[in-house]
């Protein structure tokens, strides 16, 4: 889920705002006595915001409604994060897709008052679509490099049972200007694991993070939480015998193009 603390509606209160596999975000109002019920966010047409593919609550099984203008009838969004995309005051959803791709929605209306599109478009990289690949867990935009534009921070699931590769972190600098973002190629935080370890040594798979100045030196650290694989003899084979824990793990960032354990 990787939930998001944020104003959601400009009331002056923090409210949490995630999406769920169920192909929606949610937010959950927050107010002087406490949060309200979560809800589905919704668009200017007041339907569920999505991509297309979502869990249909009446019918009780998976449904498509295309919301990306045609661009892909089965995208189906996972994760998402509100940001002031395009600097007009109010904020924007970005959205995560379960097969690697990153999705942006605008709000038509205002800070209290959230119109959104009900139409995605594709996030790009350069000149082709943004593909962070290995199922995308959560989309982060923060300033990584410390140069004022907000970078795109994606952490991915990759294969968290079997033998293929692990979830990776992949940092996409931001060359644009504030309004207009622009996104360089992906430079690797955390490598794909290939789970040949003998005991846990890092994040494998599902790897959700988040970001924090944690030492204090300026510079932002990378917590991420996800699942360590491992075998006894670090074969990278026989996944029905891997031992599978859930850890949360530190990387400092040595620099401001750089993070390590």
């Amino acid at each position: 889920m990787a939930p998001q603390f944020v104003d959601f509606n400009a009331d002056g209160h923090n409210d949490i705002f995630a999406a769920t596999f169920d192909g929606s975000p949610w937010v959950a109002l927050g107010g002087k006595d406490g949060f309200q019920q979560p809800q589905h966010v919704k668009d200017k047409n007041g339907e569920r915001v999505m991509l297309s593919q979502y869990w249909d609550y009446e019918s009780k099984k998976w449904t498509h409604k295309d919301h990306t203008g045609g661009v892909d009838p089965k995208a189906h969004c996972i994760s998402a994060y509100a940001f002031d995309w395009d600097a007009d005051g109010d904020l924007d959803l970005v959205m995560g897709g379960r097969d690697g791709y990153l999705w942006l929605q605008l709000n038509e209306g205002s800070a209290k008052e959230p119109k959104f599109s009900g139409t995605s478009q594709r996030i790009l990289c350069g000149e082709k679509a943004l593909d962070a690949g290995d199922k995308i867990t959560s989309p982060r935009l923060v300033d990584f490099d410390g140069d004022g534009l907000s970078d795109l921070v994606v952490g991915t699931f990759g294969d968290s049972y079997g033998e293929a590769k692990g979830g990776s972190i992949k940092w996409y600098r931001n060359t644009g200007k504030k309004g207009a973002p622009a996104f360089a190629p992906a430079q690797v935080l955390i490598d794909a694991s290939d789970k040949s370890a003998k005991e846990p040594t890092r994040p494998d798979g599902g790897l959700y993070f988040d970001l924090a100045d944690l030492n204090g030196d300026g510079l932002l650290d990378l917590i991420v939480g996800g699942y360590s694989m491992w075998t006894a003899d670090g074969s990278n084979k026989g996944r029905a015998a891997v031992a599978r824990k859930p850890y949360v793990w530190v990387y400092h960032q040595k620099s401001k193009t750089d993070a390590s354990k």
